[in-house]
C-alpha cells in the first residue's frame, strides 16, 4: 500500500512553521524505517565532541560528518547538523526530559536524545523529538509511529489494554490503539492516520474519507490526524508532482511539497469549502487550501 507522511502533523506545537519541518524529516527518512541491527551513534565525551572539526557544523547527509558523527536533523532547532548520542540513559537528561533513540536518515545509524515529558495520553498523537510538552507523552509512555503507548511485552498480548496492540519500537515494544471490529461513538469514524495498515483510531472525519471511499487512479488519500485534534482527521485525495511526476498539476492547483495543492485567493469567503481554509506558511509561499484546525 502506498504511503504518505506528512507531518503534521506532527510537529504542530507551531502551526505554521512544524508541518514544513517534519516534512524534511520525513524526506531525510525515505520513509523507512531502520534495520533492528542499525549502528546506534555512541555518546561521545567532551573532549572528544570538540576534537572533532564537523561537531554541530551544518550537514546534508552522513558523509559530510567525521566518525562517529551522524547528520541529524533536529525538529526542536529545525537545524541539520552533525552530531553524536547525547544520552544512553535518563539520568544524562534533565529532570523534565527522558532518554530516547531515533531515526536519522537513510544510512541506518540511530541517534539517543533527550526528550521532554509531556501531557499526552495513551492512545494519543505524540512527536518522538518536540519543543512542546502538549506534543509530547507523559512520563513512563513511549512515543512509537506518533502515538503514544505503554511498554509491552510482544510475547504477551495481554500486556496491553483492550482496544490496543503490541508493536517493536525503536525503544522497545510498546501499546498502540486500534478500532478495527469496534464501534466507534456516534459520528466517529476507524480510520487509519497516515494510512498506517495497524494504528487505527476513532475519529469524526472532515472532507473526504478517502479510506471509506478510494481515490481515483494516480491519487493518494491523506488523513490528518495530529496531536492537538486527536479525535478530528481531515480526509483529501492529493496527486503527488514534481521532477518524476507527469502530467503537471491540474489548473486550480500548484505543486507544493511533493503533491498538487488547490490554490485559492484569501479575499474569497469560503474559497476552500467547510472544515478548510486559505492559508500560506510564509510570504514566499502560494495560498493554498489546508485544514482548518
Amino acid at each position: 500500500m502506498m504511503r504518505w507522511r506528512l507531518a503534521l502533523a506532527p510537529l504542530l506545537a507551531l502551526p505554521l512553521l512544524l508541518p514544513l519541518a517534519w516534512a524534511l524529516h520525513t524526506a531525510m527518512l525515505g520513509g523507512l524505517r531502520p534495520a533492528p541491527e542499525a549502528p546506534l551513534i555512541p555518546m561521545l565525551s567532551p573532549g572528544e565532541r570538540q576534537s572533532l572539526m564537523t561537531y554541530e557544523r551544518p550537514c546534508k547527509g552522513r558523509k559530510d560528518c567525521e566518525p562517529p558523527l551522524t547528520c541529524f536533523f533536529n525538529a526542536r532547532s529545525m537545524w541539520t547538523y552533525c552530531t553524536d548520542s547525547r544520552c544512553m540513559t535518563d539520568e544524562h537528561c534533565t529532570e523534565d526530559m527522558v532518554c530516547r533513540t531515533v531515526e536519522t536518515g537513510k544510512g541506518g545509524s540511530r541517534l539517543r536524545q533527550c526528550a521532554l515529558v509531556g501531557v499526552r495520553k495513551e492512545g494519543e498523537p505524540c512527536l518522538d523529538i518536540s519543543d512542546s510538552r502538549e506534543a509530547s507523552c507523559e512520563r513512563g509512555l513511549l512515543c512509537q509511529d506518533r502515538r503514544c503507548g505503554r511498554p509491552c511485552r510482544m510475547d504477551e498480548p495481554g500486556s496491553c489494554p483492550e482496544g490496543f496492540f503490541c508493536r517493536e519500537g525503536l525503544d522497545g515494544p510498546s501499546c498502540l490503539p486500534t478500532c478495527e471490529g469496534r464501534t466507534c461513538p456516534e459520528g466517529q469514524h476507524c480510520i487509519r492516520p497516515d494510512l498506517d495498515e495497524d494504528v487505527s483510531v476513532c475519529a469524526q472525519v472532515y472532507g473526504q474519507n478517502c479510506q471509506e471511499t478510494p481515490c481515483p487512479g494516480g491519487q493518494e488519500c491523506s488523513m490528518w490526524n495530529v496531536y492537538d485534534h486527536p479525535r478530528e482527521a481531515w480526509g483529501t485525495c492529493l496527486i503527488r508532482c514534481g521532477e518524476e511526476h507527469t502530467p503537471p498539476c491540474p489548473e486550480g492547483f500548484i505543486c507544493r511539497m511533493k503533491y498538487c495543492r488547490k490554490s485559492c485567493d484569501p479575499a474569497v469567503p469560503d474559497a476552500c469549502g467547510p472544515h478548510y481554509k486559505c492559508h500560506r506558511y510564509s510570504e514566499k509561499y502560494a495560498w493554498t487550501c489546508q485544514p482548518d484546525m
